[in-house]
């Protein structure tokens, strides 16, 4: 059980700087700042209802879109390195955050952009996937397949429905936590996990290159 909670908490920390909070809050404040705080909320139900499911999905179903691909988790961890490594670099150099379109529908606020690509985006899912991934086989050993993998697809799920319903309760009192924090302080945050995630990905392109260069076969 111990092994398990600190296996839970190394998955709910990189999910917690995927979903970024200090960096979602100014631009839902941002997008919303229009309308009514019962809209806002609303809106923020929405958000939260959609990335959940999304994300949960992705993780239930990505692992068996790449065996169907044929793709290698090392191929998977590489790529997703890189991508994160992007996401972390353009988010450091580039104001706001990336994939994000203000444009979007007033209707469809809390679905796109908010849910989509700025909560549950290609950060989230690259690192849902490949925290599966990391810690499956080490389970399936001590536990048995499927269970093995049974119980991390549940921890991810888990740990990314927490960090959700975190994002969901910020959303909820954003305009009491931007009075209290300020928004020039979450920016700073914001770049200094994003910062964080450049090392992760660093780390994934690493643990990748390494694993293709013991085992070029994949066997």
């Amino acid at each position: 059980m111990p092994t398990i909670l600190h296996d839970f908490l190394l998955i709910f920390i990189p999910l917690f700087v995927v979903i970024d909070p200090a960096g979602t809050i100014p631009v839902y404040l941002a997008l919303t700042e229009r309308f009514e705080i019962a809209q806002r909320r609303r809106i923020a139900r929405r958000a939260a209802s959609v990335a959940a499911l999304t994300g949960v999905l992705f993780v239930l179903l990505g692992q068996a879109t790449l065996r169907f691909l044929g793709v290698r988790f090392e191929d998977f961890q590489i790529a997703g390195g890189i991508l994160l490594a992007i996401l972390a670099i353009i988010n450091l150099l580039v104001p706001g955050k990336p994939g994000v379109d203000p444009s979007a529908p007033d209707d469809q606020l809390g679905i796109v952009p908010l849910a989509v690509p700025l909560i549950v985006g290609p950060a989230t899912m690259t690192t849902s996937l490949l925290l599966v991934n990391t810690y499956s086989k080490a389970y399936n050993d001590n536990f048995g397949a499927p269970w093995g993998q049974f119980i991390v697809v549940t921890m991810v799920c888990v740990a990314l429905l927490i960090n959700i319903a975190m994002l969901f309760a910020a959303m909820w009192h954003s305009d009491r936590l931007a009075a209290i924090v300020g928004r020039n302080t979450m920016a700073v945050v914001n770049k200094i996990v994003m910062i964080l995630l450049a090392a992760i990905a660093v780390s994934l392109v690493r643990q990748g290159v390494v694993s293709i260069i013991h085992n070029p076969s994949g066997a």
